[in-house]
């Protein structure tokens, strides 16, 4: 089978949670029982369980020269990660749930490292590896205790307009690059000196902007910062998408673009969103509005300049109906973005 075969199969089955119920029912009493998968690559990849403790292990050995490995990994709750380099070009690695509430999220992490290797075996496949596992620590490390609705609802927007705006306008691969996260300290979207954040409204009327600190409409360092305004229907049942479903329209859109996947699945890890959300957060999204808002001069807005001396961390609303003036088509901001391409 070719890669590319191997990768859209894998893609769309992964790894079957009855090897892990395998290696549960397994009788053996100490040692690791191990379970290969991904027999078509060179290299050797099992599911484990520890014995006696039950601790479920990812083990992979990777062969070809260990380059683009990551300098540091963070230190993480729930994962530990093992490395070893060998002299035969080989690198081992070992991750190992130390949580034992964690079983269900090490079988999606454990899927999805294996994804990345059966996407991409070839030259520099462990850093690649390794670059993955780095996004999951982080992940576990800020790891939310709750997906709360407003935190939700602020990613189907950003998907909103990553979907619907930027991939039209410079196809996936850039889209994705220009996807910053949930940084606080940059805006939503970034392509050069252009940059975009996108807010979300739930509720009644025109609605509002909330603006979380005097420096995120602050355009220093930019030569344009765009506000994109997605108005959101919000119920627990009926038509609409939910943010599950949107998540996987969007990959269908990306796959085909390796690199592309590959950040894609580290930004919303970086959200903290996990496959298993997509059977508790239920709730479905119809987009009542999409508009875009240039921030020029005169635009109403609180800057870090015009505070006293001594204040700070200032949030605030604007109101919809006091930038009507700013409004920017989207299709001038497409061709903006493919100037920029």
């Amino acid at each position: 089978m070719s890669s590319d075969g191997m990768t859209r199969n894998f893609m769309n089955r992964p790894l079957d949670i009855s090897l892990w119920q395998q290696l549960a029912s397994d009788p053996a009493v100490d040692g690791i029982v191990r379970r290969r998968v991904l027999p078509e690559t060179i290299h050797d990849v099992f599911l484990g369980e520890k014995r006696p403790s039950g601790q479920r292990v990812l083990l992979l050995s990777i062969k070809g020269p260990p380059i683009g490995l990551p300098r540091k990994r963070p230190l993480s709750r729930g994962l530990a990660v093992d490395v070893e380099i060998s002299a035969e070009n080989l690198v081992n690695i070992q991750l190992t749930s130390t949580s034992p509430a964690g079983d269900s999220l090490f079988a999606e992490l454990a899927s999805d490292v294996v994804g990345v290797l059966a996407q991409s075996p070839g030259h520099g496949a462990a850093g690649r590896v390794l670059d993955r596992v780095v996004a999951w620590q982080s992940f576990f490390a800020a790891r939310r205790e709750v997906f709360t609705g407003e935190t939700a609802a602020g990613l189907f927007a950003e998907l909103t307009v990553l979907g619907e705006i930027l991939i039209p306008a410079i196809g996936p691969s850039s889209a994705v690059a220009a996807w910053c996260g949930p940084d606080p300290a940059v805006q939503d979207f970034q392509r050069g000196d252009l940059a975009v954040e996108v807010k979300s409204y739930r509720g009644n009327g025109p609605g509002k902007l909330s603006i979380s600190s005097e420096r995120q409409l602050d355009v220093t360092g930019l030569s344009e910062l765009y506000l994109a305004y997605i108005r959101l229907d919000q119920r627990p049942e009926g038509t609409g998408t939910t943010l599950g479903q949107a998540i996987d329209s969007l990959k269908e859109v990306i796959a085909e673009t390796a690199s592309a996947y590959d950040l894609f699945l580290e930004r919303l890890l970086s959200y903290g969103w996990h496959e298993s959300l997509t059977d508790t957060l239920t709730d479905r999204y119809h987009v009542r509005s999409s508009e875009l808002f240039k921030v020029s001069p005169g635009f109403p807005r609180i800057l870090a300049e015009s505070l006293p001396l001594g204040v700070g961390g200032v949030s605030y609303h604007i109101d919809r109906s006091a930038i009507e003036e700013f409004l920017f088509p989207e299709e001038a901001f497409a061709a903006r973005l493919r100037e920029l391409h």
